[in-house]
């Protein structure tokens, strides 16, 4: 015969919840029948509050998720509440596993999983609206802008120790070239060491 305590210790949950399960018939003879009773009896993770509640406090989601974009109907606001979604049902997993309820895990490890896809596919959405609405630029435009820019900018440098030379040094031109010449020269080298964007 097992005692209360020791079912308490075994499960590492509450005397007081160990003394409900005997009140609703839970045979206490040996750890073995006691966890079938457990097992058959549990309750899958439903609906109500306690779960919920357990699984995350309300200083984690209000430190993490602003009220109002989680009411928003945009792509933010689905994601933010995906996140939080995702957020109980890991957490109903790891409530699971602690109860050691393989019915109960079963169901959370799968709720998780679709949870996991949302948050996924909401991800992908809020990205292309972000794309859509010019907040991120895609890798790819910003390298054919820069390119296009710095290209420029690139061309009028060569061109400026020929076209430079004879204004700033008109008795020796070839004098002030190379000078110019040189000066640009170092400025290719340092944009080169810090970006590489003239390579």
């Amino acid at each position: 015969m097992l005692t209360q305590k020791e079912i308490a210790e075994k499960w590492g949950i509450s005397r007081a919840r160990v003394c409900t399960m005997v009140k609703n018939g839970m045979p206490i003879t040996s750890i073995s029948e006691a966890e079938n009773w457990k097992l058959i009896n549990q309750k899958r993770p439903g609906r109500g509050k306690a779960i919920l509640s357990q699984s995350i406090s309300s200083s984690e989601t209000s430190a993490t998720l602003d009220a109002e974009s989680q009411r928003s109907e945009t792509s933010l606001g689905r994601l933010i509440r995906g996140k939080k979604a995702e957020l109980v049902a890991y957490s109903l997993v790891v409530q699971s596993a602690k109860e050691r309820n393989p019915v109960a895990m079963r169901a959370a490890v799968q709720g998780w999983g679709e949870a996991k896809k949302r948050v996924a596919e909401a991800e992908m959405e809020h990205a292309r609206f972000e794309e859509i609405t010019r907040v991120l630029v895609r890798m790819d435009e910003v390298r054919e802008v820069f390119g296009k820019w710095l290209g420029a900018i690139r061309n009028l440098m060569d061109a400026m120790p020929s076209s430079l030379a004879a204004r700033a040094n008109p008795s020796d031109p070839e004098c002030a070239k190379r000078a110019i010449q040189e000066g640009i020269d170092q400025i290719f080298v340092t944009i080169q060491k810090a970006e590489g964007a003239f390579k």
